[in-house]
């Protein structure tokens, strides 16, 4: 990191003796881990011979916190709210300043921070510097835990695992939050044809074996009607005035 920074500043100093123009120019490490802080350097380059001021305005990604300077300001750019610092700045003569600020990232993956602008205070006359991306790493404890997945925590969620990235390719793994993965390919066998002649057969077996048993039953109270005659014999009433005419 010293190294790259050591770089900037030679390759600024030697732009100084042939410099036209302000020149910006924005640096800061390329990876952290989860939960660091990260420090952004902006050098501003004065290539007149004379002191000027700028007005220096930086836009802050989301979802960072705010460390140092603390004041930040907000906008409206397309209805999202933006942070952003802004400095004015006194510059001498054929020389550097640089501007530092430090933020913390509060989500794994990559981040932008998009180029800084510079507006020299006599002229009116604007100068960019270039964008930097850096990403920010997990801290590796052997769990894919809600927040990683296999881009931004390799080292905990491996390829094809549920980690709401879906990785399409062949790789005899079918990942599941893949829609149509190559290796999820359901075979072409159905389980239907298996299951329905077996409830099929159960269900004859069934009835082979109940149907005797309603059958005995039927017979068991099944009553037999008797051969002997309904009606009972009729006997003749005696006349009760018999025997009265020999009673003399």
């Amino acid at each position: 990191m010293k190294k790259i920074i050591y770089l900037i500043m030679i390759l600024i100093s030697m732009s100084l003796a042939f410099a036209q123009n302000v020149e910006v120019v924005k640096e800061s490490p390329s990876e952290i881990n989860l939960n660091d802080v990260i420090e952004i350097n902006i050098h501003v380059l004065n290539p007149y011979n004379t002191e000027r001021e700028f007005l220096i305005n930086e836009n802050l990604p989301q979802d960072i916190e705010v460390i140092d300077p603390t004041i930040v300001f907000t906008k409206k750019n397309d209805a999202l709210e933006v942070k952003y610092y802004e400095w004015k700045t006194t510059i001498s003569p054929n020389s550097i300043k640089t501007i530092t600020y430090k933020i913390r990232p509060l989500s794994l993956g990559e981040y932008s921070i998009g180029a800084t602008e510079v507006i020299d205070s006599l002229t009116i006359e604007n100068y960019i510097s270039n964008p930097i991306t850096f990403k920010v790493k997990c801290i590796s404890n052997n769990q894919c835990n809600a927040n990683e997945n296999s881009l931004t925590c390799p080292e905990d969620c491996s390829t094809g695992s549920a980690d709401g990235i879906c990785d399409y390719k062949a790789d005899n793994v079918c990942d599941p939050d893949c829609d149509d993965e190559p290796d999820c390919k359901k075979s072409d066998f159905n389980m239907n044809y298996i299951i329905i002649p077996f409830i099929i057969i159960i269900f004859i077996i069934l009835l082979i074996w109940l149907l005797p048993k309603i059958f005995k039953k039927k017979e068991k109270f099944q009553v037999e009607i008797p051969k002997e005659q309904y009606n009972a014999p009729q006997t003749q009433e005696e006349n009760p005035l018999k025997g009265m005419g020999n009673s003399q």
